[in-house]
């Protein structure tokens, strides 16, 4: 408990945003003061809703920015239609409603978009409960959110030209940077791991920047190419330490060090190293590779636009098939998705049929519950919800008694949106407060009755909410994650087996396009796995030990499968004989039929392979690890 309270007040200082909160209270007030000033407070009010896109842009690359928020704008304007068209039939204004919350909720889940997934849907398809019944101008004010969303594509298009650096320079910044802390860490294995571990993470981002941002072939430009190079030659590097590592060929050479660490601050910092690498390397011939993938960056570094004409093959995002392999009941986004259905649809039952005079509320506040990591951080956020909006509406009726006039009201709106997204991420509850003043005051304008009758009873209607989707939570999200770990981690045993044969099989397969179809499909169940796991280690009725035993066998998985496309992308890797070959589809196949039954398995070992030797390492950690949890869990 005492945890828990520390929680509600501790404040992430890394995660607060003043530039965002800025632009958001900017982007609420103009149009908003301006339609004041012409007599059309509702059009502005609406294109202020519309400009509420711009809270789903997060760091990303440029395209995939305008892409969130051109989306979003889409998603809001048709919302407000819906709710516009149906506000006087409560049957299809509830089940629209259920629509509305659950399909962003399962795009925003299925895509790893951060954000707050489909809270401004439901404040957008509700807005008309606080305006003129007019169906007849449901068109109109969809057109007029459009142009908010705009307003605040404009924004964001300007914020993107102005900034210094793009998300793909300060990816490749920071490959380089965690490149030169393996390198200085080598000599010491456990350090060395420990860094790796991270390495694994940013390269696996950087590689999702590069996605978002790509065009078709031929349409890249120069400096774009340059980037994608040298963040293909930092992955190299690190599985060059990776195969040194399993072969424990230490200590490192200081020549190398003194390199790696010349060409990463040539990288991270423009103004130092401006010039080629001139020493002469003499070092062992098994540092040759590493030596190469040096050599190489310090090459593009000085390259001409002339000289960067090679094409790198990079995916492009295909949104649509990560949506697909997601609707299965292997998948914990769509479990997820089908329990939040549930809870929204009782949330959405319950505040129409009671009658409740602001409905929506009610289900508005179930979602903020809903929307959380886990099933503890989901419960956390719902004491956050209740303690802020207790806060809120108090800090509300103290303003609305002294009769604020409309301009103030204006003001007022525009500080709390600021506040809530300079804060939202450093601290929930804090942000609540603002937040639900923002959606009060945004209602009250809406209906033009700024009088404490829009604040008070939100406190009930809010607790009833939160109440509902805790006890949803409990009951149907205690040990659903905890039991899905093992077979999800089964099934990305067996995809890598799979694209292991692709690849190294002499037997070998002239198109390259079913190996990237495979790695495609290999990234979803990877990272299902991945969200599996933080929701199992976030259930309430699990055993924690249990479960993080299952981290070092998902940290190999990840590895072998950053190797394995090391190799596709490598079109003079090596082929293995059929025994051998044969000799490690047994071991896959073994670890994957000990998570899908749980049984016991004898440590076979490997011969190495003639390349991407580590993944023979992290196959053995695995069966040892399968041997570690099997004591463990006698032992309980």
């Amino acid at each position: 408990m005492i945890n828990y309270l520390k929680s509600l007040v501790k404040f992430d200082k890394i995660k607060i945003d003043p530039l965002k909160g800025t632009r958001q209270a900017i982007l609420m007030f103009i149009p908003l003061i301006i339609g004041y000033l012409t007599d059309q407070l509702q059009l502005g009010l609406l294109m202020s809703t519309g400009t509420l896109a711009h809270v789903y842009v997060f760091g990303g690359s440029a395209r995939s920015k305008l892409r969130i928020i051109l989306y979003t704008t889409i998603g809001l304007s048709i919302a407000i239609i819906l709710g516009s068209l149906t506000v006087t039939q409560p049957l299809m204004f509830g089940m629209l409603l259920l629509v509305v919350t659950v399909v962003p909720y399962f795009i925003f889940s299925a895509l790893n978009i951060p954000g707050p997934s489909s809270t401004f849907f439901i404040v957008a398809f509700s807005l008309p409960i606080n305006l003129p019944v007019a169906p007849e101008e449901a068109l109109t004010r969809g057109l007029t959110m459009f142009a908010g969303g705009l307003f605040a594509t404009l924004v964001v298009i300007v914020n993107i030209l102005i900034a210094k650096e793009s998300a793909e320079f300060k990816a490749v910044k920071n490959d380089y940077t965690i490149i030169k802390q393996l390198v200085e860490q080598f000599n010491d294995e456990t350090a060395f791991s420990s860094i790796s571990r991270k390495a694994v993470s940013a390269f696996k981002n950087a590689d999702h920047q590069f996605i978002t941002a790509s065009l078709p072939k031929g349409k890249r430009s120069i400096k774009f190419q340059k980037l994608l190079i040298l963040h293909n030659l930092a992955q190299g590097i690190h599985a060059e330490l990776l195969e040194l590592n399993s072969e424990n060929n230490r200590p490192l050479d200081t020549e190398i060090i003194e390199m790696v660490n010349y060409i990463s601050d040539m990288i991270t910092n423009k103004e130092k190293n401006n010039t080629m690498w001139r020493k002469e390397v003499d070092v062992s011939p098994v540092y040759q590779n590493l030596i190469d993938y040096i050599f190489r960056v310090d090459e593009i570094m000085h390259a001409n636009d002339e000289k960067i004409a090679r094409e790198i093959d990079i995916r492009v995002p295909i949104y649509g098939q990560h949506m697909y392999q997601n609707l299965t009941l292997d998948s914990i986004i769509f479990k997820n998705t089908l329990r939040y259905i549930v809870i929204m649809g009782i949330s959405i039952f319950v505040a129409l049929m009671f009658h409740f005079d602001k409905a929506y509320w009610i289900p508005l506040s179930a979602h903020t519950v809903l929307v959380g990591r886990h099933t503890m951080h989901s419960l956390e956020r719902a004491g956050a919800r209740g303690v802020g909006t207790v806060l809120g509406v108090i800090a509300l009726s103290v303003i609305l008694i002294s009769n604020p006039s409309v301009p103030v009201a204006i003001a007022l709106l525009a500080l709390t949106a600021g506040i809530t997204e300079t804060f939202v991420g450093a601290n929930y509850s804090f942000a609540v407060i603002f937040i639900t003043i923002q959606v009060l005051l945004l209602n009250g304008l809406a209906s033009q009755h700024l009088t404490l009758s829009i604040a008070l009873p939100r406190i009930t209607d809010v607790m009833v909410g939160v109440i509902i989707g805790a006890i949803g939570l409990v009951i149907l999200g205690r040990k659903t994650a905890s039991s899905m770990l093992p077979s999800s981690i089964g099934e990305v045993v067996r995809a890598e087996a799979k694209i292991f044969h692709y690849l190294f099989s002499a037997n070998s397969y002239a198109k390259q396009e079913e190996g990237k179809k495979e790695m495609l499909l290999l990234s979803v169940k990877l990272s299902n796995m991945s969200r599996v796991y933080d929701s199992a280690n976030g259930e309430i009725f699990n055993h924690k030990v249990s479960i993080q035993n299952y981290y070092p066998t998902i940290y190999a998985l990840e590895e072998i499968s950053f190797m394995l496309t090391r190799a596709l992308n490598n079109s003079n890797h090596m082929h293995i004989n059929d025994e051998q070959m044969g000799e490690y589809l047994l071991v896959f196949e073994n670890i994957a039929k000990h998570f899908d039954h749980n049984n016991y398995i004898v440590i076979k070992e490997l011969s190495s392979l003639p390349q991407y030797v580590y993944i023979k390492e992290a196959l053995m950690n695995i069966q040892h690890n399968c041997i570690h949890t099997n004591n463990v869990q006698s032992h309980k």
